[in-house]
């Protein structure tokens, strides 16, 4: 079976489980949720972009569509499908997150196997485990504790950086607003950019001088 044809499997399985479970029902109660992940999903492809500790296997697909695929769909929608049917009483819960992270991990080593995904530099499925956790849980308390969350999210990405050296380039400080803007020229953002983008450049030097 083509690599295609496997991820398109992955997608109608994940599809097919919320129809199922009539998951849309909880679409407003959980949007927030999903939406988090989805930006947490794209901020991993933006930070890592060069560095991808895991990256599925596009085949003869096209990998910028995939990806977008997981980013936008997948995940999010793998969120809802963990926060619909999210037990009330605490040892339900631990019970419940626990045997999720364990399937989702079982599920990845078997999409390993099949070559529908790529570990490197390091990754293994055990870091996968921990990353579903963290996936789960954010997405649960990111209900009630927004704030908390984005927080615990920076330091996790952080860690992750510190942990498998990502490099902090020229273009990751400088960020996609500040690519967009020097492609486009409007007067306000022109403005901005001049108040602001002298203390990148700054901080930017300072870290050509720092020896490696």
């Amino acid at each position: 079976m083509r690599q295609r044809h496997k991820q398109i499997a992955l997608i109608l399985i994940i599809l097919l489980l919320n129809l199922y479970l009539r998951t849309w029902k909880d679409l407003s109660k959980y949007y927030k949720s999903m939406l988090y992940t989805s930006f947490i999903n794209a901020l991993y492809y933006y930070i890592f972009k060069r560095n991808l500790l895991w990256e599925f296997t596009p085949g003869d697909m096209n990998w910028r569509f995939l990806r977008k695929i997981h980013t936008f769909f997948l995940s999010p929608v793998l969120v809802l499908l963990f926060l619909s049917r999210f037990p009330r009483s605490f040892i339900n819960q631990v019970i419940y997150t626990v045997k999720w992270v364990l399937a989702s991990s079982f599920a990845e080593y078997i999409l390993a196997e099949k070559k529908m995904i790529r570990f490197k530099y390091g990754w293994n499925i055990i870091w996968s485990g921990l990353i579903y956790l963290q996936m789960y849980l954010f997405s649960y308390f990111f209900l009630k504790k927004p704030v908390i969350i984005w927080v615990l999210s920076l330091f996790s990405v952080l860690f992750y950086m510190t942990t498998f050296k990502v490099p902090v380039t020229e273009r990751l400080l400088r960020g996609p607003y500040f690519l967009f803007i020097r492609k486009k020229k409007y007067p306000l953002m022109d403005n901005f950019k001049t108040c602001i983008y002298p203390y990148y450049s700054y901080l930017l030097q300072e870290l050509k001088r720092k020896p490696c």
